[in-house]
C-alpha cells in the first residue's frame, strides 16, 4: 500500500488519529473501497505500523495514513512515535516536500469515559501542531449505528462534555466536531471538509516544525517538554508503586516446602511476578526519558516528514 516513487503535487495527505478501536482503519477502508485493510476487533491494535491507502475522490488523488493507536499499553509514547519515524524513514516521507492538508480525529462514542492517557494524549496532539494547525483539524465522532434509540441523547450530551473539557482547547482555535456515520458518503463528506480547508488556508505547518529548526533536540520543545513531564510523573508512580509492594513482599519459603502444595509458595511466586512487572514498566519508563532526552536531528527530519516541509 504505501507508495513506492513520485506522488502528483496535488496529492492530499490526510492523518487519521485516535484510540485503538474508534474505526480509524475502517474508515479508510470505506473512504477509499480497499478492504485488504486489516481491521481489528480486539483491545490490542491491529495497527502496529501506519498504513497507507490511496484513492481518487473528486479528482484529487487522496493518501489516507492511518496511524497505531496511541493507548497501546505495551509500548510508550516515545516508542509509538519512534516506531512511526523509522516507518517513515523505510517508506521514503522523510524525502521531498511532502505536507499534510489536515488530521481527523476519529473518536468512538462507546467509550463513555475518558482516562489520563487520552488526555495526555490530546495535549501532546496540540504541543506538536501548535494553536495554528488546530483549525485543519476534524474530530469526528464514531459508533453511532452502536447506540441505543433510548441512549442517543445521553450520549449526545457526554459529546458535548468532552467538547467543553479534552477538546475544548482544540475547538476554540477552529477544530470542528462533526458525527461519522459509517458509511462511505460520510467519510468522503469529511474528506471533502480538509479539502476545503486545506484550499483555504494552506498545507500544515505544525510548530514542532519551528522549533526544531531553532533547536534540534526534542526535549525543549513544546511537545518534548509536555513528554518530559507527564514521563517524569509516571515515573514517580511507577516508583510509589513499587516501593508500596515492596513493603508487603512475603516471607520466602522454607526450601523442604513443597511448592507446588503449600499457599505459600503460591503467594511467594505471585508477589514475585507482579515486582516483576513494575520493575519492568519503571524500566521502560527510564528508557523513554533517556531516549528523549537523546532525540535530535533525525526527529527534526520526522516531522518534518510528516508534517512537511518546503524548505
Amino acid at each position: 500500500m504505501a507508495p513506492t516513487g513520485e506522488r502528483p503535487d496535488r496529492t492530499v495527505l490526510i492523518a487519521l488519529l485516535g484510540i485503538t478501536g474508534a474505526g480509524k482503519t475502517t474508515f479508510a477502508r470505506l473512504a477509499s473501497g480497499n478492504e485488504d485493510l486489516e481491521v481489528g476487533h480486539s483491545i490490542y491494535p491491529c495497527t502496529q505500523d501506519p498504513q497507507v491507502v490511496t484513492f481518487t475522490l473528486d479528482n484529487h488523488p487522496i493518501l489516507l495514513i492511518d496511524t497505531p493507536g496511541f493507548d497501546d499499553d505495551s509500548r510508550t509514547d516515545v516508542e509509538i512515535l519512534e516506531d512511526i519515524a523509522r516507518w517513515l524513514a523505510q517508506q521514503g516521507y522523510l524525502k521531498g516536500s511532502d505536507q499534510l492538508d489536515g488530521l481527523i480525529i476519529l473518536h468512538p462514542v462507546t467509550v463513555h469515559r475518558l482516562g489520563g492517557q487520552e488526555r495526555k494524549r490530546t495535549r501532546l496532539l496540540q504541543n506538536l501542531l501548535g494553536p495554528n494547525a488546530f483549525k485543519r483539524i476534524l474530530i469526528a465522532t464514531t459508533m453511532w449505528e452502536r447506540v441505543k434509540d433510548e441512549d442517543e441523547d445521553s450520549v449526545k450530551r457526554a459529546v458535548k462534555d468532552r467538547e467543553k473539557d479534552v477538546w475544548h482547547d482544540l475547538v476554540s482555535r477552529g477544530a470542528k466536531l462533526r458525527k461519522h456515520r459509517n458509511n462511505r458518503e460520510s467519510a468522503h463528506q469529511l474528506i471533502r471538509e480538509i479539502i476545503q480547508i486545506s484550499e483555504k488556508y494552506g498545507k500544515l505547518e505544525p510548530l514542532i516544525q519551528e522549533e526544531l529548526q531553532k533547536d534540534p533536540k526534542m526535549i525543549r520543545t513544546t511537545a518534548g517538554k509536555s513528554m518530559k513531564k507527564d514521563l517524569e510523573a509516571d515515573i514517580q508512580r511507577a516508583k510509589a508503586l513499587l516501593e508500596e509492594h515492596q513493603k508487603g513482599r512475603p516471607k520466602r519459603p522454607r526450601k523442604t516446602d513443597d511448592m507446588f502444595r503449600t499457599a505459600r509458595w503460591k503467594e511467594y511466586k505471585e508477589w514475585v511476578e507482579e515486582a516483576r512487572g513494575l520493575e519492568k514498566r519503571l524500566e521502560r519508563l527510564e528508557g523513554s526519558m533517556a531516549k528523549l532526552s537523546r532525540l535530535q536531528f533525525g526527529w527534526g527530519r520526522f516531522f518534518r516528514g510528516l508534517f512537511g516541509s518546503s524548505k
